[in-house]
This record gives C-alpha cells, structure tokens and sequence, in this order.
C-alpha cells in the first residue's frame, strides 16, 4: 500500500536557469501570484522556489539574488543540461523533509493564479506519480501547446496532444495519460524517492518521455488536469524550434530512449522512420538557409545510437 500524502507539506519549485535571468524572474513574478492560494478547508501550499543556475557566463546567478533578496539560488558549477539542473535541484528539496511535493517549472512560463491547487488535488491519489496542467503558448494565448500527450515509438518518442489548435471541450477533460512535459510537472515525493529524478544522459529533451516510462513502469498513473493553466513561451532557452542544438542533442536522446525502452522491433522502426524524414527535413529546410540544423540531428542520431548505453537513475528513497 502506497503511503498517504501530506496534504500541507510544502512545495519546492524547481527551476533551471541558463543565462535567462529575466525569463526566470518574469516566471517567479508569475508565481509569486499563486503564493498563498487555496480557501479554507483546504490547507495553502508553502512555496519553496529553487533556481539552479546552471552554468550561466551573462552574471545570471548575481542578478537573480540582487533582484530577489532572499532566493535560494543554487550554483551547479557548469552546464549539466536541463536534467542534471533538475536534478540538482531535486536533490536539494528532497533534503527537506518538510518538502512533500516537487514542482519542475520552466523559466519560460507565465502560470495562471490558481494553476497549483488543482495539480496538488491530483495528486492526492496515491496512484498518482504526476500531474501537469494544460499548456498554451504564450503568444497566442489561446492556442493549445500540449494538453497531456502520450509516448510512443517513431521519428521522435512522444506527441502532445493539442498542439498548435483551439482549445475545445475534448481538451477539457481529466485523464490519465502517458507523457506529460516537465515544462510544468508536479510529482509528489514519494514518487520521486521511487522512481529517481530525470537521467542527466539525456542533457536537454526526451528526460521527460525517460521519467514517465519510468513512472509508468513503476506503477504509477500520470494524471492530465487541464483545469490547470500554464503559457509558454516555448524554445527560449534553447535557441528556437529547430536550430543545430536542439537537433543534435534532441536526436541524441530520441536514440538513447528508443535503446533503451523499445526492444529490438521499437529500434527497427524507429530507424526507419528516420531514414524517411531526414531527407524530407532536408528538402523542407534547404530554402531556408538551415540544412545545418538537419545534418546535427543526423549526427545526434549517430551519436545516440553508438554511445554506451547509461544506466537508468535509481530511487533516491533512503538519501536524504
């Protein structure tokens, strides 16, 4: 039996900032509007906001603690990538034990006042390993970026749902899904003592598809909750959509996925998938003066495909 959950444990925020301190602080800002939200009898979640700052070379660290006295910033010494960042961070808000929940945040976001409690509501399912909201992008606000999403084995390892329409009544709807984005994640402690933090092998994207397989695996449902509300200013910190950097290292993980959760027919049909749509992604970026972007994925998918395989993170229940 699952233990029962503290209802008014305290929610560290974990936040990986990469030379986008002013991101960051409009993300905080937004934030700081749902501290203290919840009416009575519902216990108000106490907030513990952790940025990590992961490497930045633009002074981000000094002008995120000159402009919010006070913030528990966290300097991880280089770039470890999005899911060595989280990582970092999860650790330092496992280490208190007043900390019953963690909440993975992008530093590219804009959540709505009342975002939180419904997450938290979710969540108090002891089935329950995760819940993440509906997302909308920023500009323009009401088009869907993803209202959960699900995993799967093709060119890439998961599709949200949504993405680029209206929102609807079909998107409004709670439900247990496979994939939800750690753009914005709320994942209870004891699911995150089981189940690891994100795999820093993956450096940025598919940490996400990696931890909910793992959830899933593990036993847990994953929970999409759109009367949560989030927007999203997607890519910023990543250099945009399809850039050489986002390709490779996307590709890369895409790969290292598939090795790892597929079996040998996944990995078949995911090499073949990709064998289609390189040359069409060449042929669609060509004209635009960004084949570059195509040839790093290639070489990410190489990489991906020929490195040692790393082993999955285990549990951190007992270290504290």
């Amino acid at each position: 039996m699952r233990p029962e959950r503290r209802r008014d444990g305290r929610v560290a925020v974990v936040l990986v900032n990469w030379n986008g301190a002013a991101d960051t602080l409009a993300t905080l800002t937004s934030l700081d509007r749902c501290a203290g939200e919840g009416a009575a009898p519902e216990p108000r979640p106490i907030l513990r906001p952790i940025v990590v700052d992961n490497g930045s070379s633009d002074g981000s660290a000094a002008r995120l603690r000159r402009e919010r006295p006070g913030l528990e910033v966290i300097e991880s010494g280089g770039n470890l990538g999005f899911a060595g960042g989280n990582a970092v961070g999860i650790r330092a808000a496992l280490a208190d034990p007043e900390v019953a929940w963690v909440l993975l945040l992008n530093t590219d976001v804009e959540v709505d006042p009342g975002f939180l409690q419904p997450l938290l509501d979710a969540c108090a399912d002891p089935a329950v390993g995760a819940a993440g909201p509906k997302i909308f992008y920023f500009d323009p606000p009401d088009r869907l970026w993803a209202a959960g999403g699900r995993l799967r084995i093709r060119e890439t390892v998961t599709e949200e749902f949504g993405r680029g329409q209206p929102d609807g009544p079909r998107f409004s709807r709670p439900a247990d899904v496979t994939y939800l984005t750690t753009c914005c994640l709320l994942i209870p402690r004891d699911a995150l003592e089981r189940v690891g933090p994100l795999d820093p092998a993956y450096y940025i994207n598919v940490d996400d598809a990696d931890w909910c397989r793992r959830a899933l695996d593990a036993g847990y449902r994953l929970r999409y909750v759109p009367e949560s509300r989030v927007w999203h200013k997607v890519a910023a910190a990543s250099g945009g959509a399809y850039s050489p950097g986002k390709t490779f290292h996307t590709a890369r993980s895409n790969a290292v996925y598939v090795r790892r959760h597929a079996g040998p027919a996944g990995l078949a049909g995911f090499l073949a998938a990709n064998l289609l749509a390189l040359p069409v992604a060449w042929l669609r970026e060509l004209p635009r003066g960004n084949a570059g972007a195509v040839a790093a994925k290639a070489r990410g998918l190489l990489r991906g495909l020929r490195e040692p395989l790393p082993e999955p993170p285990q549990g951190l229940a007992g270290r504290r």
